[in-house]
C-alpha cells in the first residue's frame, strides 16, 4: 500500500515559474505601488517673464520618486481630467533615483527651457478644476491628485507673480486629494536654490521649483520634513 501511495504522488520537482521582480535598473518600463511616486509639484496658474508678461499655457508638472528603488516612468500614464477627459502615455524618461524628481512640461521656449520631457497635451484651464491621476504601465492607480469638482487647492497668478502649487513634504501620509496636502510656493533663503531650472529672465516673477525639493511649509497646520 506504501508503494503504491508513492507510486501515485512522485516528486513535483522544483517549480517552472517563479515571480519576475523589476528593479528598475533596466530599460524597460517598470510597475509601480500605490504611493510610490507622487504628483509633487502643478503649476497650472502659467508662468510670468520679467517684462510683466504672463503665459497661462506655460505650465509643468513634477514627479517625486518615494519607492525605496529608481523607477522608470516611461510608458506609465496620466489621466487629466479638467472638463474635458484626456490621457496620456509618458515618452521616455530617465530613472527617477530614490527621493528624486522630474518635470515635464507644456513646452522649452517659456520659462521652464529644460524639462525632462515635453507634455504638450497639458492643458489646465486657468483657476477651474482639475484632476491629475498617475498610473503605471500595468495600468495600476499610483496616485490622483485635485479634485474635478473644486478648484486648485493652491497656486495662482495675482496680476504680478504667479506660483506652482506645492505638495507639503508630510512625515507620513498625505492623501494629494486632500486641500490640506498642498501649499502655494513659498521664497525662503536656503543654501541650495530650487529655482534653478526656471529661465534667469523669469525667476522674479514665476515662483515654482521644477525638478527640486518643494519649498518649506509655514502653514504651520502640518508637520512636515522626511522620513530620515
Amino acid at each position: 500500500m506504501l508503494f503504491l501511495l508513492l507510486g501515485c504522488n512522485p516528486d513535483p520537482g522544483d517549480p517552472t515559474q517563479t515571480i519576475g521582480y523589476r528593479d528598475g535598473t533596466d530599460t524597460a518600463t517598470s510597475s509601480g505601488e500605490r504611493g510610490s511616486v507622487k504628483i509633487s509639484e502643478v503649476m497650472w496658474a502659467g508662468s510670468v517673464s520679467s517684462d510683466g508678461t504672463h503665459d497661462p499655457t506655460d505650465q509643468f508638472i513634477e514627479l517625486r520618486n518615494e519607492s525605496a528603488r529608481p523607477v522608470n516612468l516611461t510608458g506609465w500614464q496620466l489621466e487629466f481630467d479638467a472638463g474635458v477627459q484626456v490621457t496620456v502615455i509618458l515618452p521616455e524618461l530617465p530613472l527617477i533615483e530614490v527621493g528624486e524628481h522630474i518635470f515635464l512640461a507644456t513646452k522649452n521656449t517659456g520659462c521652464f527651457p529644460a524639462p525632462d520631457a515635453l507634455l504638450p497635451e497639458l492643458n489646465l484651464q486657468y483657476g477651474e478644476p482639475f484632476r491629475i491621476t498617475l498610473v503605471d504601465s500595468d495600468e495600476r492607480l499610483i496616485e490622483p491628485v485635485g479634485n474635478s469638482g473644486s478648484p486648485p487647492y493652491a497656486g495662482g497668478y495675482d496680476l504680478v507673480r504667479s506660483r506652482s502649487m506645492e505638495r507639503v513634504e508630510l512625515m507620513f501620509g498625505g492623501s494629494g486629494m486632500e486641500p490640506g496636502s498642498w501649499h502655494y510656493y513659498t521664497p525662503a533663503e536656503v543654501d541650495v536654490p530650487n529655482n534653478d531650472r526656471i529661465a534667469a529672465d523669469c525667476q522674479g516673477l514665476t515662483l515654482a521649483s521644477p525638478g527640486r525639493p518643494n519649498s518649506p511649509d509655514y502653514s504651520g497646520a502640518y508637520s512636515t520634513g522626511s522620513f530620515e
